[in-house]
């Protein structure tokens, strides 16, 4: 890639116990200015290059692969080679202390290596982000990412084709949503699966199940249209992929708090202001 890749999050976050920041690709690493500090806790993903990791507890090996974690208010430097690249993820939250215990994640371990099997899932996730899936899309690959920390039984090869076949369909999902005919069992076909192993296998990858993911790009897509000024909740309705507006209204309110209608109300006293 020729230029960095940036993605900065909508600052409202329906998570309160892990928020994500932003979602980076940087591949102009030697242009960057160190020491590096960070205000807010940061996953990398080396994808390509080799380098060495400077921190108060020592200094890490860095290739290809490696996932290390950046911690509030500390200090670090990286010598990396010409090509070096890497992805990161900058999060915070309540419940990453808790988190990082549970899989003894510290200053004192902050590298893990062997992690090339998802930079596949990385690369495709950023380049996927749009307003409507970028909050649910950025936790996942995070949550996901933080899976496998610590779990060394995994292998490697069948996690590269769970990752294949998460990307498959979550890739899918983000570009058919709106269809009115989006179902468990539509994937199931599609990818000759049963519907109960998809569940189960989207469920535990996602850390979501399939139909609330399906509902909140369908809700943040409606939302979307409201903002930019659509009033007609019928119209909103079927665009989102509801043959029922008033099914669509009962599943919003659910979400949102506030039926359509409010929120058209809502958003258009503000554009009047």
């Amino acid at each position: 890639m020729s230029d960095s890749i940036c993605r900065f999050m909508p600052a409202k976050n329906t998570n309160e116990s892990i928020k994500t920041i932003n979602f980076v690709y940087e591949s102009e690493f030697h242009k960057l200015r160190q020491p590096f500090f960070r205000a807010v806790y940061a996953i990398y993903l080396v994808t390509k290059g080799s380098g060495v990791l400077k921190m108060v507890s020592g200094e890490y090996e860095l290739k290809k692969g490696t996932i290390f974690f950046a911690f509030p208010a500390c200090l670090f430097e990286i010598e990396g080679s010409d090509d070096f690249e890497y992805i990161y993820i900058s999060f915070m939250g309540s419940y990453v202390g808790t988190l990082f215990e549970e899989l003894e994640i510290s200053i004192e371990k902050p590298v893990y290596p062997d992690f090339s099997h998802i930079i596949d899932f990385w690369k495709h996730s950023i380049k996927r982000i749009n307003q409507s899936n970028a909050i649910i899309l950025t936790e996942s690959v995070l949550l996901y990412s933080l899976s496998f920390i610590n779990n060394k039984e995994e292998d490697p090869a069948q996690n590269q084709k769970n990752d294949s076949l998460l990307g498959a369909i979550v890739d899918y999902m983000d570009n058919h949503y709106t269809d009115s005919d989006m179902s468990l069992k539509k994937i199931a076909d599609i990818f000759s699966y049963t519907e109960k192993y998809l569940s189960q296998f989207f469920k535990k990858n996602m850390n979501i199940g399939f139909n609330t993911y399906l509902t909140n790009l369908r809700i943040q897509y409606a939302c979307e249209l409201i903002e930019n000024g659509m009033t007609s909740v019928s119209q909103i309705s079927s665009l989102c992929g509801y043959g029922d507006s008033l099914y669509f209204s009962r599943v919003f309110k659910k979400r949102m708090g506030l039926t359509p209608t409010e929120h058209i109300k809502r958003i258009s006293g503000k554009t009047a202001e």
